[in-house]
């Protein structure tokens, strides 16, 4: 009798694993369809606030959004569909160098400073080489995170940089109702989540706690298009035509200009 007990209490202990790893992967996957659909999110609006995209930085935010939406149906269809896990990992390979390399430009087109401008621009053609060689000489068959943990870390520098040169430069109008900054603002949240995604998720080999970043990560990415796309309902400034509006001619003689000047005439 109090083995039957017993053999009735471990299978409602399996029973109760098995319901609670049934759940689990279902969360998993509906988060897995949500964290890639979000991904088309900022394409749509962007497409709605289309003629909003006039500076050349907001060009390639634009073009950032059809990238990011190619590799993410593509990934899709890799993972679901032909049931290709190298193919995928080569896919997600190429997406890393692509999107480091957009943001890059699209901060590139936003910074004044033309020492950092060009860093920033050498820096792609290094990470570009990097994430190659280390396709070829890592195990295709598993996913590294080392390009995602170099583009994530340096990409919070130069977004980091960003908003300092911003608050020192910007005084005509305010930096927070400008598109550039919101987009930032998504991508800086994004990439210092993913870092420690990143980095936890491959020096750790607990199941349970790389579920749990798991979760993390797709939250941080769904929260991540959900702010590029509200960053659309503000306004882009054109630096360029601010500043012409503030140049005074040049055969302008300020030291006429005065009270008695003034009263004389």
């Amino acid at each position: 009798m109090s083995s039957c007990c017993l053999l009735y209490k471990n299978f409602c202990k399996l029973w109760s694993v098995s319901l609670y790893l049934k759940k689990l992967t279902t969360i998993q996957s509906i988060l897995f369809y949500t964290t890639i659909l979000s991904e088309i999110l900022p394409l749509v609006f962007c497409i709605l606030f289309l003629n909003k995209l006039k500076t050349k930085s907001l060009k390639v935010f634009l073009f950032y959004t059809i990238t990011i939406t190619f590799f993410s149906l593509t990934t899709v269809f890799l993972y679901q569909i032909s049931k290709q896990q190298t193919a995928v990992l080569f896919v997600y390979r190429i997406f890393t160098i692509c999107e480091f390399a957009l943001i890059s430009i699209f901060l590139i087109r936003n910074l004044q400073n033309q020492w950092i401008k060009k860093l920033i621009f050498f820096n792609i053609l290094l990470f570009t080489a990097f994430g190659i060689i280390d396709y070829v000489i890592k195990d295709k068959t598993s996913f590294n995170n080392s390009p995602s943990i170099v583009s994530s870390l340096l990409l919070i520098f130069y977004i980091v940089y960003f908003f300092y040169e911003k608050m020192k430069t910007v005084v005509m109008y305010p930096l927070y109702q400008t598109i550039s900054f919101w987009i930032c603002v998504a991508f800086f949240l994004y990439f210092t989540g993913s870092f420690f995604y990143f980095l936890l998720s491959q020096s750790s080999l607990d199941d349970q706690f790389k579920t749990q970043m798991r979760l993390i990560y797709g939250m941080v990415t769904v929260s991540k298009n959900i702010i590029l796309s509200l960053a659309l309902f503000a306004n882009e400034q054109d630096e360029s035509a601010v500043e012409e509006k503030l140049n005074l001619p040049d055969n302008i003689n300020l030291d006429e200009i005065s009270l008695t000047n003034f009263k004389n005439s």
